[in-house]
């Protein structure tokens, strides 16, 4: 059985699945040689111009540069820096649109060209068989060589010996319709290409070389065959035909197509013993290590019916499109559409102030019979024609519609990632989808969620490592604690002879066998109890005398007042016993006999009142006589009389006695005086509600009139005589005040008009022969009897 080496050497080619054969197109620019296109008057160069990190800026605005002075610097690999492609004054360095169909904003050095074209000094040739891999590949770097034929990685990445390599494929299929730059270039240009490969072959040391180029190029693979002659290489270097099918120029499509290998997902082509490049990338790696000149320009077709000769010109990076297509004679007014690369994989430019990058391999500007007119998408008939042409294998009406609904998870699932983007499936819609446009904007969208999800997972690891250190550094701080701990231990049982804390247990094991433990040596429940509530008590007493207790430093010192006032009392009780002892003994202060007369005064009321409640309570049945009432009348004047005739005498009393004796309180008794009289009036009223059913006689109500002009008449009496004694008592000088008489005197001036009062409303009863009449007797009574009240209420304030 043949090896693989030896099944390619012989021709034979593998299949993969899908693919298209749309219309060529190849014929109109390859009729010309390759044209250098002008210098322009300023070039827009991109910072970043291929997949990775980009460079540090080492120019400033305002430095004049020369052709081939890098502008970026980086030690990584995956930063390839960028040059000077001419002459020139950096005029600035600010965010241009990038050359991407985003278009999103991206660094950019703006570079005015003096036309002047001065280089940087010539390098001398290296001699690549006298270097080892990692050298060249530090050379290839700092050329800037990038992948020029798809999405730029960065070539000497690639170029390692770390693991053995197999084979080498050039990718010189060029399967795009229009682009024939690296068919020009192979036709022009086969011995700088062998050469390039003899020096990746020294580099990775391959058991096999395979150019793959598509039958459609008659030419150049007749070329690169010669080239193969001369230098004597056939059994290392073959050049392989395949059919012209689109999308050959892939990656894994060609390797499988070449070797019969299929690269898995997530694989690259170095783990299975492959390397791949592109006949552009060949040639500019033998431009940096045989002519040691960095990648400032690159071949491009400018083709399209808007172009009068479309043709290949070498054009520096940076130049403007603009530049190209006034250069080139383009009618833009004819132009269907300005489109960045092929018909296939390209895209659409809104206007032409982008520049030419290291990948843009041509620029297209059609008419509007050369491509399909672009209409509104119709709706997915679910034909599968995708499905059938898409060489991953991928389904693309699936891929569609979680685009649309931006689900990552399903996207993943059915492998967007995987796209190439090769277009087959748009070209063979039959409603017109743009399908790999919705497939770039989602591959955007999982990057940015695979993004997040990457940094959710740092920081959960840095979190997770944080926690470990911290539990770390505890448990270390534990130790040492604890070692501490037994070192004080040993320390202290060195100098006591005993473990501390083996002595410490026991001490509080007996303490609570003592407090658990009666005298009897059982433990008794109840005593336990009674500790805990004596406990309680004296925690509450303390509690108690904690709040209530006053530092004796914060009270004051009271003993010389309390002193003084003992000493005031004991002068004042020993004054009075004098005064006493000085008085006759059968002589009675007129004081206490007005206090007597009030008493008994006071006494005959209440005796009054109970005889009046005593007949209410025995009218119901039997109707006692209204004799009742003038009794009770009687007594009460009667005892109104004795009190303002006690009070007369005290007041005489007072004007003959020489020894200083209280002042006679006037006030009092005319109060006195007034209770009595009200007193009277409610018994009156009592006996008048006991007479509802036996009409009372009108003389009573006259006795009643009598009795109460008697008791004006005395009041009146008594008011003069508490007149005459204030006047007596200030000529004797008597210590009672004169507004005491002045009260007495408004008091009975008011009981008075409430008499007479109470008269009037006698009298009118007097008329009535009627039960009813007896109701309005009772109203009288009560009237009179709450002016009494009011009358007393006006002499204390009075006093006040």
């Amino acid at each position: 059985m043949m090896s693989l080496i030896e099944q390619i050497k012989n021709g034979k080619l593998w299949r993969y699945l899908g693919g298209i054969h749309p219309q060529q197109n190849k014929t109109q620019s390859t009729s010309l040689a390759i044209t250098t296109a002008s210098i322009p008057k300023h070039l827009i160069i991109p910072v970043k111009q291929h997949i990775g990190q980009g460079g540090q800026i080492i120019v400033a605005s305002g430095d004049r540069v020369l052709k081939g002075q890098p502008l970026t610097a980086s030690d990584s690999f995956m930063a390839v820096p960028i040059h000077a492609p001419t002459s020139g004054t950096i005029e600035h360095i600010a965010q241009y649109p990038s050359t991407h169909p985003s278009a999103t904003p991206e660094i950019a050095i703006k570079l005015v060209c003096d036309q002047e074209d001065q280089a940087m000094p010539a390098q001398p040739a290296l001699d690549y068989k006298q270097l080892s891999t990692s050298e060249l590949q530090q050379h290839i770097s700092q050329a800037g060589v990038a992948g020029m034929g798809g999405a730029g990685f960065p070539t000497a990445v690639k170029l390692n010996d770390r693991q053995p390599i197999e084979f080498l494929l050039i990718n010189a299929a060029e399967c795009e319709p229009y682009i024939t730059s690296d068919d020009v270039l192979m036709r022009e240009r086969a011995d700088d290409i062998i050469q390039g490969i003899e020096i990746l072959r020294h580099m990775i040391k391959p058991s096999l070389s395979v150019i793959g180029i598509e039958d459609n190029k008659p030419d150049a693979a007749q070329a690169l065959e010669t080239a193969i002659k001369i230098l004597n290489l056939s059994d290392d270097i073959i050049v392989r035909k395949v059919p012209t099918k689109y999308p050959n120029g892939g990656e894994k499509q060609l390797i499988q197509m070449l070797t019969g290998k299929e690269i898995s997902k997530g694989q690259i082509p170095a783990q299975s013993g492959i390397v791949m490049q592109n006949v552009g990338t060949v040639y500019a790696v033998k431009q940096a290590i045989i002519d040691r000149q960095p990648l400032l320009s690159r071949i491009v077709t400018l083709t399209g019916k808007a172009f009068p000769q479309p043709r290949n010109v070498q054009a520096l990076i940076g130049t403007p499109i603009s530049a190209l297509l006034s250069e080139f004679d383009c009618d833009e007014t004819k132009a269907a559409a300005i489109i960045y690369g092929g018909p296939m994989m390209g895209f659409t430019l809104p206007h032409t102030q982008f520049s030419l990058t290291k990948t843009g391999n041509c620029i297209l500007t059609p008419i509007k019979d050369e491509i399909p007119q672009v209409r509104e998408a119709d709706a997915c008939i679910r034909c599968g024609e995708c499905s059938e042409v898409c060489p991953v294998d991928l389904l693309p009406q699936q891929l569609h519609w979680y685009s649309l609904a931006k689900d990552v998870k399903k996207l993943n699932d059915y492998n967007l990632m995987d796209c190439i983007e090769c277009g087959a499936c748009s070209y063979v819609c039959p409603s017109q989808i743009p399908l790999v446009h919705q497939y770039r904007i989602a591959k955007v969208e999982v990057r940015a969620h695979d993004a997040e999800l990457a940094a959710a997972a740092i920081a959960k690891e840095r979190f997770e490592k944080r926690n470990e250190r911290l539990a770390l550094e505890k448990a270390q701080r534990e130790q040492r604690q604890k070692e501490a701990a037994e070192k004080r231990r040993a320390a202290a049982k060195a100098t006591t002879g005993e473990d501390p804390v083996k002595a410490a247990m026991e001490r509080i094991k007996k303490a609570k066998a003592a407090e658990q433990t009666p005298a009897n040596g059982q433990a008794s429940k109840g005593s336990a109890v009674a500790d805990a509530i004596a406990r309680a008590k004296a925690k509450k007493a303390a509690a108690a005398s904690t709040d209530t207790a006053v530092p004796d430093t914060l009270l004051p010192n009271n003993a010389a007042v309390i002193a003084e006032r003992k000493a005031r009392k004991a002068a004042a009780k020993a004054k009075r016993e004098a005064e006493d002892s000085e008085q006759v003994p059968t002589a009675t202060s007129p004081a206490i006999e007005a206090k007597k007369a009030a008493v008994a005064d006071a006494i005959a009321r209440a005796k009054a009142k109970k005889a009046a409640a005593q007949s209410g309570e025995t009218a119901t049945d039997t109707p006692a006589p209204a004799v009742d009432a003038k009794k009770a009348a009687v007594a009460a004047a009667i005892a109104r009389a004795k009190a303002k005739k006690a009070a007369a005498q005290s007041g005489e009393t007072a004007t003959d006695t020489p020894a200083p004796a209280p002042a006679v309180d006037a006030k009092k008794a005319a109060v006195a005086a007034a209770i009595a009289r009200a007193k009277a009036k409610k018994a009156a009223a009592q006996s008048g509600e006991t007479e509802t059913d036996t009409p009372a006689p009108a003389v009573d109500a006259k006795k009643a009139a009598i009795a109460a002009a008697v008791a004006r008449a005395k009041a009146k009496k008594a008011a003069a005589q508490s007149l005459q004694s204030e006047a007596t008592e200030s000529t004797t000088e008597t210590p009672a005040p004169a507004v005491d008489a002045k009260k007495a005197a408004i008091a009975a001036a008011v009981a008075r008009a409430k008499a007479k009062k109470a008269a009037a409303q006698e009298k009118t009863t007097a008329v009535a022969d009627s039960p009813a009449l007896a109701v309005d007797n009772k109203k009288a009574a009560i009237a009179a009897a709450v002016a009494k009240a009011k009358a007393k209420k006006l002499a204390q304030l009075g006093d006040k």
